[in-house]
């Protein structure tokens, strides 16, 4: 059994955990709209509204602080009027190859926020649409005058603005979002950002950024450096997006050199994040700029366009959330938000349904147990640990990277400390102190399995569940033995 230190300075709180950290993205791609979050009305499914009820209590559950949608490429191709009032049209979903319906569109979705708790997160269509469609989708959204608009909305019930605070301005503009040179994009980002303000200076808008990739690519590589020298309207921008997803080995079948791989890439996307801040602290001295990570996750090679991008979820891929998180919680001084990809049926969802049944995946606990995260505190911390050597992807050297990942949270007389121990072999034995103060009372949660591979399905929704922990503070200080493969979080009260 190997030995590690976890050091923690309660009084060096760092910044705000900014509750958005823990967003979700639903997009018009397979089931996760519908038979994920829409049932219809006349479903025989149980929906309030068309809404499906099993979905929307899982998701309150775990108190989503804001939703992305409609996309994803399918927002780039998305004409937000067809979706509203009682004639849509039926359309072509050109991305992801399947018919769209426009059941679900502005209003159902603000009704679904509106039901979960949830702040809505709106992707405009920049690729095929323009600054006036854009622009008038807010006025729908936001306005409280009396245009036709807003009569239009009143008449579809709901005579009060939703104000919306968080519009993207297009997606992926460098591929299916029009494939734009960053010069380029720039410029149109301008445009589209100029009108939005204009109308509804309270918004938030974010520009499209890049996916690095495996940093090989010189477009994906300077997007963001290309795009802010071109976009030196700071008042125009409040937040840039990035795109992550992992992939190492198939879902339920990686090999054991696989597992200890995929932590590894952990480290890329910290360097996503420190690229990124460098460009915007450069180009916006004056301005803080947020990153917003607005798609991520595990994206397994069997998951592909005629399956509707569905895949098993492992113990492992919940780890890697838990490492993701973690990064995301150590980023709090830069990272505003993030939205794992996608919230039901699609790539590393949250639930998986099949007509009127669901399950949770484990994906689902980690967010569940990570929640009070959210709104706190980051603690400054020191971790002494064992490690291992791996390649990450996309970067030309090995690099050492830590077998425990760690964050840590203070809300009051309570700290919450997050530990994925990432090692696929070896229990962690791990002291845990405080720089001043002292430990009373400590309990927590784990989520593990005999295997990483095990994971939940329709016949055993409870493979891989969270269970409850016993452990006792010794004079104040802690020593806790973190299990291979697994995801523990300690909730720790001080004296």
């Amino acid at each position: 059994m190997s030995g590690a230190q976890i050091r923690l300075w309660p009084e060096l709180p760092k910044a705000r955990i900014h509750p958005n950290i823990y967003g979700h993205f639903a997009e018009h791609l397979g089931r996760c709209i519908y038979e994920g979050l829409w049932a219809g009305p006349k479903s025989r499914i149980p929906n309030e509204q068309g809404i499906r009820l099993d979905v929307l209590a899982a998701l309150k559950h775990l108190r989503i602080p804001v939703l992305r949608w409609p996309g994803g490429c399918f927002a780039d191709d998305y004409h937000w009027r067809n979706g509203i009032g009682s004639n849509r049209p039926g359309t072509v979903n050109i991305w992801w190859q399947q018919g769209e319906p426009n059941e679900f569109g502005t209003d159902e979705f603000m009704r679904f926020c509106q039901v979960s708790g949830c702040a809505p997160y709106i992707c405009c269509n920049v690729g095929s649409g323009t600054p006036q469609e854009a622009r008038e989708w807010l006025e729908y959204c936001n306005f409280g005058g009396d245009t036709t608009l807003t009569q239009q909305r009143a008449a579809n019930g709901n005579p009060a603005p939703y104000e919306v605070k968080y519009w993207g301005v297009g997606n992926e503009n460098w591929g299916c979002g029009g494939r734009f040179r960053p010069q380029d994009y720039a410029k149109e980002y301008v445009r589209f950002a100029a009108y939005l303000k204009a109308l509804d200076s309270r918004i938030e808008l974010a520009a499209c950024g890049t996916h690095f990739g495996d940093y090989k690519n010189p477009v994906l590589n300077a997007w963001n450096h290309d795009f802010c020298q071109e976009m030196v309207h700071a008042d125009l921008i409040d937040h840039i997006a990035l795109h992550r997803y992992f992939n190492r080995g198939k879902g339920t079948t990686f090999s054991d050199g696989e597992f200890q791989a995929l932590f590894a890439d952990v480290v890329t996307l910290e360097k996503d994040l420190e690229l990124t801040e460098a460009v915007l602290t450069y180009f916006y001295p004056d301005k803080f700029v947020g990153i917003i990570v607005d798609e991520w996750g595990m994206w397994h090679p069997e998951a592909t366009v005629d399956n509707g991008l569905e895949q098993d979820h492992t113990l492992r891929d919940a780890l890697l959330a838990g490492a993701v998180l973690n990064c995301f919680n150590r980023w709090a001084h830069r990272v505003t938000m993030a939205n794992i990809a996608q919230t039901i049926n699609v790539l590393q969802c949250m639930a998986m349904t099949d007509g009127a049944k669901m399950f949770l995946t484990p994906t689902y606990h980690v967010f569940e147990m990570m929640r009070p995260h959210m709104g706190a505190e980051l603690l400054t911390q020191a971790v002494e640990c064992p490690s291992f050597e791996a390649h990450p992807i996309g970067l030309n050297n090995k690099h050492t990277v830590p077998l425990l990942s760690v964050s840590a949270s203070r809300t009051g007389g309570k700290i919450l400390l997050s530990v994925v121990n990432q090692s696929l072999t070896n229990d962690i034995e791990t002291s845990i102190r405080l720089s001043e103060g002292k430990i009373e009372t400590a309990s927590g949660r784990i989520l593990t399995a005999k295997d990483p591979r095990e994971h939940n399905t329709f016949k055993n929704p409870k493979a891989v569940e969270p269970r409850r922990i016993k452990t006792e503070p010794v004079k104040g200080e802690l020593t806790h033995v973190f299990p291979r493969h697994s995801l523990t979080v300690l909730s720790l009260n001080l004296e």
